[in-house]
């Protein structure tokens, strides 16, 4: 069978504004997980990463029409859900033999308009890498009736047949490394201005890897609560990609993207050892949680190659945090950051959100003014999102609180999405929906004050000017000039 797997174009200067310039391009896992079942599996697949190709909608078009595939399977995110929704639309009406598959959260969340607009064939709900291997099955035994899969929606005589569970993988052994082969190495090297702490020579090449899936924890504006018990590769296994990362792609940099790496001591400490052991020669990064900290971890990490790690820190404001079941208090924010600092060189990163539900503008100051007093070296400062798929989303749902872009009668407005942004102060849009005690003009202020406030200190200011090359100039001065003011 012939699949084509395709990570979306994504316009993001339309969601994120001039902040799109310090993204760094990763390749697109999900898929390429995916792909490597497949493989497996006898298939003859393929993967077209459109965002890193820069590729237009018309160009994807292009290259699938002359794919001519049986099954293309589409990985969706918010950000470019609409372009999603007009992409399969144009498959059904062209391909009409190709059975068009979405995955991922956003399309999970809304399957059934995705589903009843003729956006595509059917849409695989959790982790897909089973669930869609099984489809291609039955796709080969049956055709298109899906019935014995209940981790996929679908079409059945003209209605909607819902899943009735979502797909996860128990054992990540059972899992094949990424086809990263698949997509242009060349594409991914780390760009010469860049939101990653690190910074390399012009010839630096990252990669990004899970050793792990799952969160412990419950934090409401978060998707990755549908999965709350972690499954973590062994250490073994985790040390044998990065080899491979380190030897077969040349990376001198990897980034760690479990939702929390450092949850298990005893299994971070393995792999550190396992690191040393092999005397593999990169550095990485991860992020980390202020309640697992303590100075033999930090130190192991830090021996093993680790440049450096993130904290969510969301708030200065007790109130605020418990209102989004973080779990934390700013007085063990500020206890795990001098315990980074005082037994590393690991560099530190603060995420922090504005805008959550019930703050006021004198809550946001003060995150500001908490952000300012910890030892960081980096800070991003979003406003809340209530991403598809959080428990914050479902909540105002129910109370009709919020724009999700579905129409009683079932059609769709995709434009919607684009303002559910992060950054949405370094665009034109208003934020999608904004806590009563703050309007939208201040919390968009209050996102560039509080980036100004931090890197406009003289130590911070300096270091980011050392990270600059002379050719980056000119784009950082513009993604500046919009972030700051």
């Amino acid at each position: 069978m012939r699949i084509l797997l395709v990570n979306p174009p994504d316009d993001l200067t339309r969601v994120i504004g001039r902040g799109a310039n310090l993204i760094t391009p990763f390749e697109p896992l999900g898929i390429l997980y995916i792909a490597a079942v497949l493989l497996g599996e006898g298939h003859e697949v393929t993967a077209v990463d459109a965002f890193v190709e820069r590729l237009s909608s018309e160009d994807l078009e292009a290259r699938i029409a002359a794919e001519k595939p049986d099954v293309v399977g589409l990985t969706v995110f918010t950000s470019n859900g609409g372009i999603v929704y007009d992409l399969g639309r144009w498959i059904k009406e062209h391909l009409p033999e190709t059975l068009v598959v979405l995955g991922n959260v956003h399309a999970s969340v809304f399957a059934e308009a995705y589903l009843k607009n003729g956006a595509c064939d059917a849409v695989v709900h959790g982790e897909g890498e089973f669930v869609m291997r099984d489809l291609c099955r039955v796709l080969a035994d049956k055709g298109r009736d899906f019935s014995e899969l209940p981790a996929v929606s679908w079409i059945k005589n003209g209605e909607v047949v819902k899943a009735a569970s979502a797909g996860r993988v128990e054992d990540l052994a059972e899992l094949p490394f990424p086809a990263r082969e698949l997509v242009p190495q060349k594409l991914y090297n780390i760009p010469s201005v860049s939101n990653l702490p690190y910074k390399g020579s012009k010839k630096a090449i990252g990669k990004h890897m899970f050793t792990s899936r799952g969160c412990p924890n419950r934090c409401t504006f978060c998707t990755v609560h549908h999965s709350r018990r972690q499954r973590a590769a062994e250490a073994v296994r985790a040390v044998d990609e990065m080899e491979m990362l380190v030897r077969d792609y040349h990376a001198s940099y990897l980034f760690i993207m479990d939702s929390l790496f450092i949850a298990k001591k005893k299994r971070v400490l393995e792999i550190c050892d396992e690191i040393r052991r092999r005397k593999l020669d990169f550095l990485w990064g991860c992020e980390g949680h202020v309640r697992y900290v303590d100075p033999e971890l930090v130190r192991a990490m830090e021996s093993a190659g680790c440049h450096d790690m993130a904290f969510g820190i969301e708030s200065g404001v007790q109130r605020l945090l418990d209102g989004v079941k973080k779990g934390i208090s700013p007085e063990k924010v500020r206890e795990a950051a001098k315990i980074v600092k005082q037994n590393s060189g690991i560099k530190l990163s603060g995420l922090f959100i504005l805008g959550l539900p019930g703050e006021t503008r004198q809550d946001s100051l003060e995150t500001i003014r908490f952000a300012t007093s910890l030892p960081l070296d980096m800070a991003q400062f979003s406003v809340l999102v209530p991403y598809p798929g959080s428990e914050i989303f479902y909540d105002l749902v129910e109370k009709g609180e919020i724009d999700t872009g579905v129409a009683p009668d079932g059609s769709l407005d995709p434009s919607v999405w684009l303002r559910y942004s992060s950054y949405v102060s370094y665009t034109d849009n208003d934020p999608i929906w904004v806590t009563p005690g703050l309007s939208s003009a201040e919390l968009k202020a209050l996102q560039k004050k509080a980036v100004r406030s931090f890197y406009f200190r003289p130590r911070h200011f300096v270091a980011q000017l050392k990270r600059l090359n002379l050719s980056s100039l000119p784009t950082m001065v513009k993604t500046a000039w919009d972030t700051f003011f």
